[in-house]
């Protein structure tokens, strides 16, 4: 809910690929599953690894691609915020060691 995307109709994915290429692959394809079906699209990475998978992301998806990145929930350090694609690569953050999760929406 406090991503502001839909909240309607999602799907967890759990944990992406860890190869370079198929986890690419897999960027595209939740981002045109997203689109298509009008859905959000949950997953969540090994905390040492969110940095990393914050670089893929803005790497692989569209700019125009929303982007929610919700950290340490229900903590006193709670961080959630949704942006484009183009304004993430903008605004680096360092989310390592934090669990978080991601979601990313096409509209």
């Amino acid at each position: 809910m406090s991503s502001g995307l839909n909240g309607q109709n999602f799907a967890f994915n759990g944990y992406l690929p860890i190869d370079r290429t198929d986890k690419k692959n897999k960027i595209k394809e939740l981002e045109k599953t997203s689109h298509q079906q009008n859905q959000s699209q949950i997953f969540i990475e090994t905390p040492y690894r969110n940095n990393k998978m914050l670089e893929d992301l803005t790497k692989t998806l569209s700019g125009d691609t929303n982007l929610c990145i919700a950290c340490d929930i229900t903590l006193s350090t709670e961080y959630i915020k949704t942006l484009s694609v183009n304004e993430w690569k903008k605004n680096k953050i360092n989310i390592d060691k934090k669990p978080a999760i991601f979601i990313i929406h096409k509209d």
